[in-house]
């Protein structure tokens, strides 16, 4: 081994999420970094349709016009299916639209991590993710029947269920009344806060990341 030579161990860990140069429709090359030493909170703060691409890059459903994207250090669109298996198990992510199937109970909906990925202690699991998010068990009900604000409780413990290390979240706490963000937002900077997580939020609301002690990052948009 040569003297220059650096061992794996001592190698930096990479950032859970990084962007540079990224650009897309809406976005004219964003540059972002969030994990290890960068933080454990972040905001991205622009139009809606902007911060939802830019969740859709990071985990490898939208191809960047120029500019890189990276989860853990990887190009998320570049890797194999087993690969990218397990890095995405690593991923909380909760899109703005389409978090919860129609077709499926809310309790189905918070068990689909765990059958997708064989996990074991489900109902621990299960019960642990809720009570963070103020609920003592998933309703029998179908989407459409419950109130929004248990709809994205359960979302959100779905999100966390297999303990990722980071969240990706379009909007969380849109349309929610004053008390139940309030909430929400206290549950998410306590998860946040936790060794080895960390948060990414995108959203127009310039006050989001006061309630969730976050840095804010505005969002470089293209102009018509």
């Amino acid at each position: 081994m040569s003297a220059t030579s650096t061992n794996a161990a001592d190698r930096p860990e990479p950032f859970f999420a990084e962007a540079s140069g990224l650009t897309l429709p809406g976005v004219a090359g964003l540059d972002l970094a969030i994990g290890p030493g960068s933080g454990r909170a972040l905001q991205l703060h622009g139009p809606a349709e902007s911060g939802g691409a830019v969740l859709r890059a990071l985990v490898g459903l939208e191809r960047p016009l120029a500019g890189t994207a990276r989860l853990f250090g990887v190009d998320p669109a570049a890797l194999s299916r087993r690969s990218a298996r397990s890095t995405l198990a690593r991923v909380g992510w909760l899109p703005r639209q389409g978090a919860l199937l129609a077709n499926l109970t809310l309790r189905e909906n918070l068990l689909l991590p765990l059958e997708f990925h064989g996990q074991a202690q489900g109902p621990s699991r299960c019960a642990a993710a809720l009570e963070r998010f103020g609920l003592a068990e998933a309703p029998d009900l179908r989407p459409e029947f419950a109130g929004l604000a248990v709809r994205r409780r359960v979302a959100l413990a779905r999100a966390v269920l297999l303990d990722p290390a980071l969240l990706l979240l379009d909007d969380p706490l849109d349309d929610l009344d004053e008390e139940s963000a309030a909430a929400l937002a206290a549950a998410l900077t306590a998860w946040a806060g936790e060794p080895g997580h960390a948060l990414l939020v995108t959203s127009p609301d310039p006050a989001l990341a006061a309630a969730l002690g976050a840095a804010r990052l505005s969002i470089p948009v293209t102009r018509p």
